[in-house]
């Protein structure tokens, strides 16, 4: 058996003596339900309304999922039809450069190949000509440094 408890605490013999501190006063059994309530409705919140929210957004992701997936794929046709008519561009300035309609239109202007008796071209040796020298090739000399 367990010795009994003391309901004074000790003193020195000069202080007076503190009476021992009281226990609470018993809780209601209608607190105990609350508490009890509590629990079940934070028990229900976390395996009934958690995992709705969750399916809820879910179907939402999958929503916008499926409107990007849609505009994806116009983009993607959009991009086909204009790769499409920059070839075919590509081909009208392919035949609009070509060298035989160049030549037909320079004759109409009154352009002449430069092979023709009526004009001359001077300079057109074909002896070591230097891109920074003299027409003879040898090299040009520089001005002084500044």
């Amino acid at each position: 058996m367990a010795a009994p408890q003391r309901r004074y605490r000790a003193t020195l013999p000069t202080e007076p003596a503190w009476p021992a501190p009281r226990r609470a006063p018993q809780r209601s059994p209608e607190r105990a339900l609350r508490r009890k309530a509590a629990g079940r409705r934070r028990r229900f919140a976390m395996l009934v309304v958690v995992p709705v929210l969750l399916m809820l957004g879910s179907v939402y992701l999958h929503t916008v999922s499926a409107g990007l997936d849609v505009r994806a794929a116009e983009l993607g046709v959009k991009l086909g039809r204009v790769q499409d008519e920059g070839e075919r561009l590509q081909v009208k300035v392919t035949e609009l450069s070509g060298s035989a309609r160049i030549m037909e239109l320079a004759g109409k202007l009154g352009m002449r190949q430069p092979e023709s008796d009526a004009l001359r071209v001077y300079g057109n040796e074909t002896r070591g000509k230097a891109e920074d020298g003299k027409q003879d090739g040898t090299q040009q000399k520089g001005g002084e440094q500044r």
